[in-house]
């Protein structure tokens, strides 16, 4: 996955934190980035770029224990941060 497109992915991922978009619109994203193979995680990526990213690969359709609650993905977006302070 290239910069521009992890970029890309927190963004969408803050949106739907915010309300701005849908579980769909996240999982649309990570689901064209398998088909398209970009799901190379630069050297270095941290694990919870990898767990916010597979998250997002069950289908809102999905049985609701699959999928993260909105706090879970915060908490995900916040260990993500924290790492890039270090």
């Amino acid at each position: 996955m290239t910069t521009f497109r992890i970029i890309d992915f927190e963004s969408l991922v803050r949106d739907f934190i915010a309300g701005k978009k849908q579980w769909d619109d996240v999982h649309n994203f990570v689901i064209e980035a398998e088909w398209k193979g970009e799901t190379d995680f630069p050297v270095g990526s941290n694990s919870a770029l990898k767990d916010l990213y597979s998250a997002f690969l069950a289908d809102s359709e999905d049985d609701p224990q699959f999928l993260l609650s909105k706090a879970e993905i915060r908490g995900l977006l916040d260990r993500l941060e924290a790492d890039r302070q270090q």
